[in-house]
């Protein structure tokens, strides 16, 4: 966890990372890594796990370039 954390972390305008578990009693569980976008603090506390639903999508190549920073880092 700290170093997909970490990862995330490097990527540019990330303020903070967070993370949520979430299992519901099921044999698994899944964990989520939630990037804050710096300058918006607005976006801390208990809304972290619904604010993707209020910021624009990203361009497919933005995303795919910050999964691969993400996959190069990790690797």
């Amino acid at each position: 966890m700290i170093r997909v954390e970490r990862a995330i972390e490097s990527i540019d305008g990330v303020a903070r990372v967070h993370i949520d578990r979430w299992g519901d009693g099921a044999h698994h569980l899944h964990w989520f890594f939630y990037a804050r976008p710096a300058g918006m603090p607005q976006l801390k506390g208990l809304f972290m796990p619904s604010w993707l639903d209020s910021l624009p999508p990203l361009p497919d190549e933005v995303a795919q370039a910050i999964e691969a920073h993400v996959a190069a880092a990790l690797g």
